[in-house]
C-alpha cells in the first residue's frame, strides 16, 4: 500500500494506493477515497507507544503470514500498515504543535526520528506480507530458517478436549511458561489480531504464537497436538546442500540480528547510553556486508527458472531484514548524536508491550556462576539478555559467557516475563 498527504485549506487529507491481487493474476491498483486527516489532541507517549507495539507486532504477523501462506494474515498487516501510517503523521503534527521555539524543538527532536524509524519497521513487514499477497510462494530456506531462529513462530489447533477450552488468554501463564505469546487467532473466517488477555479461547480455535521453543512445545501440548516425529520431506530444488545450508545460515543471522539491533537501539535510549548505541551503529554495518552476501550468495545459488519466483521471494524477506536494522541505527543515532533522550522516550519503551528491563544480579541468584547457555533464561521466561555491564564496561554476550554476582543484565521481551525475570536475577 502507497499513502501519502496533502493540505488543502488547512486540512491535512490522507490519500492510499491499495493493491489487490488475486491468486495468479495481476496487481490490480484502485485509489481509496480521500480521508480527511485531522489533529487530534492525543498524547505523543500514547501515539508512540501504538506505533512501537502496532510496528513489532507486524512483523511476527507478516513472517507468520509468509510461514504459512496465509493472505488474511498477510491483508491484516496491510491494515495495520496504513494505520501505522496514520499515526506517524499525527505524531508529526503533536510534536510541530508542543515545539514552541528553538529549545522545545531540540528537547523534541527525538521523538519524530524514532517515530521515522518505527514507521520504516512497518514498511519492512508490509514488504514481507506483498510477498504472500503477490503469490510468491516462501522457498523452502525459509521455512529451514525459521525453524532455527531464537524466536520461533507455530500454528496450533486447539482440540475439543483441550485444557484450554473456554479459558481466557491470560490464563495461558498458568499452563505454559511465560515465553508465549499468542499474536493472532483464527476463528472460522475470522482473525482477532494481538488477542486481549480477556479473550476466551473456543473449540477449533487456531491460535499463531511466537516464543522460546520449549515454550511453543509446551502450548502445543496444552492444545492436545500429539504429533509423531517424521522425517524432514526432501528439500526440491535444484541448488546444492551446501549452498542451500549457507542461504539459511545468512538467512537466520540477518533475522535474529536485525531483531538483536532494534532491542539494543531502545536499550540505548532507555538507558542514554552511548556504548550501547555503537554497538548498534557497528552492527548495522555487519548486516549491511552479511545482506550483500546473503543476496549475491542467491542470485549465484544455480536455481532454475523455474524457482525464479521463489527466490525473489527469498531476496525481499532478506531485504525487510535490512530495513529493520537501519530503523534501528536510526533510532540509536539519537544517542550517537549527543541528543538527550526525551523523558517520553523513556515512558514509551517502559510502557509497550515488549519491555527492556534491567537488575542487577545478587549472590542469592541461582544465576551466578552459570553461563548463558546454562542459565537458559530465554528458554524459562521468555526473556532474551541483550548486553550486560559489568563494573564500567559493557559485554555482548554469548552462550559461553558466565554470570557474576554485580552484573547489571538487560533483557527484552514480553511485560508478562519482566517480573519472572527481575526475581530469577535479584533471587527474590
Amino acid at each position: 500500500m502507497i499513502v501519502s498527504y496533502f493540505v488543502a485549506k488547512g486540512k491535512v487529507y490522507l490519500a492510499a494506493i491499495v493493491t489487490n491481487n488475486s491468486e495468479g493474476g495481476n496487481p490490480q491498483s484502485s485509489l481509496m477515497d480521500f480521508e480527511k486527516l485531522e489533529y487530534k489532541p492525543i498524547p505523543v507517549r500514547d501515539l508512540l507507544v501504538k506505533m512501537k507495539d502496532e510496528s513489532e507486532l507486524m512483523i511476527d504477523l507478516a513472517y507468520s503470514a509468509a510461514l504459512f501462506d496465509d493472505r488474511e494474515l498477510a491483508e491484516e498487516v496491510m491494515e495495520l500498515e496504513y494505520h501505522v501510517d496514520e499515526l506517524a503523521y499525527l505524531l508529526d503534527m503533536s510534536a510541530m504543535v508542543a515545539a514552541r521555539g528553538a529549545r522545545d524543538a531540540e528537547a523534541l527532536i527525538g521523538v519524530p526520528v524514532i517515530a521515522a524509524a518505527t514507521d520504516k519497521i512497518s514498511d519492512a513487514a508490509a514488504d514481507v506480507a506483498a510477498i504472500v499477497l503477490r503469490g510468491i510462494k516462501i522457498h523452502p530456506i525459509v521455512r529451514e530458517a525459521f525453524e532455527r531462529v531464537e524466536e520461533r513462530l507455530i500454528r496450533t489447533r486447539i482440540r475439543p478436549s483441550s485444557s484450554l477450552v473456554s479459558k481466557r488468554v491470560g490464563d495461558l501463564k498458568f499452563e505454559v511458561k511465560a515465553g508465549v505469546d499468542i499474536i493472532a487467532i483464527r476463528r472460522g473466517k475470522k482473525i482477532i489480531i494481538n488477542p486481549s488477555d480477556e479473550e476466551l479461547l473456543l473449540e477449533e480455535d487456531i491460535l499463531i504464537a511466537r516464543g522460546a521453543p520449549l515454550s511453543l512445545e509446551e502450548l502445543k501440548a496444552a492444545c492436545e497436538v500429539y504429533e509423531r516425529p517424521r522425517e524432514k520431506a526432501e528439500v526440491k530444488t535444484t541448488i546444492s546442500k551446501e549452498v542451500f545450508e549457507k542461504i539459511v545460515e545468512k538467512l537466520v543471522i540477518l533475522k535474529d540480528t536485525s531483531e538483536l539491533m532494534l532491542d539494543l537501539a531502545y536499550s540505548s535510549i532507555l538507558l542514554d547510553s552511548y556504548e550501547i548505541a555503537k554497538e548498534v551503529a557497528a552492527l548495522e554495518e555487519y548486516v549491511d556486508d552479511l545482506h550483500t552476501e546473503f543476496e549475491l550468495s542467491v542470485l549465484s545459488s544455480g536455481f532454475s527458472p523455474g524457482e525464479s519466483k521463489d527466490f525473489l521471494g527469498l531476496i525481499r524477506l532478506g531485504l525487510a531484514t535490512e530495513k529493520i536494522a537501519d530503523a534501528a541505527a536510526e533510532i540509536a543515532n539519537v544517542v550517537l548524536r549527543g541528543l538527550e533522550p526525551h523523558p517520553i522516550l523513556r515512558v514509551v519503551i517502559e510502557g509497550a508491550e515488549e519491555v527492556v528491563v534491567k537488575a542487577q544480579v545478587t549472590e542469592g541468584s541461582s544465576l551466578v556462576g552459570k553461563t548463558l547457555s546454562e542459565a537458559q533464561v530465554h528458554e524459562r521466561i521468555g526473556m532474551w539478555i541483550l548486553a550486560i555491564r559489568r563494573g564500567d564496561g559493557w559485554i555482548r554476550p554469548k552462550p559461553t559467557t558466565k554470570i557474576q554476582a554485580g552484573d547489571i543484565l538487560i533483557a527484552s521481551g514480553y511485560a508478562k516475563g519482566e517480573d519472572h525475570f527481575i526475581k530469577l536475577v535479584t533471587g527474590a
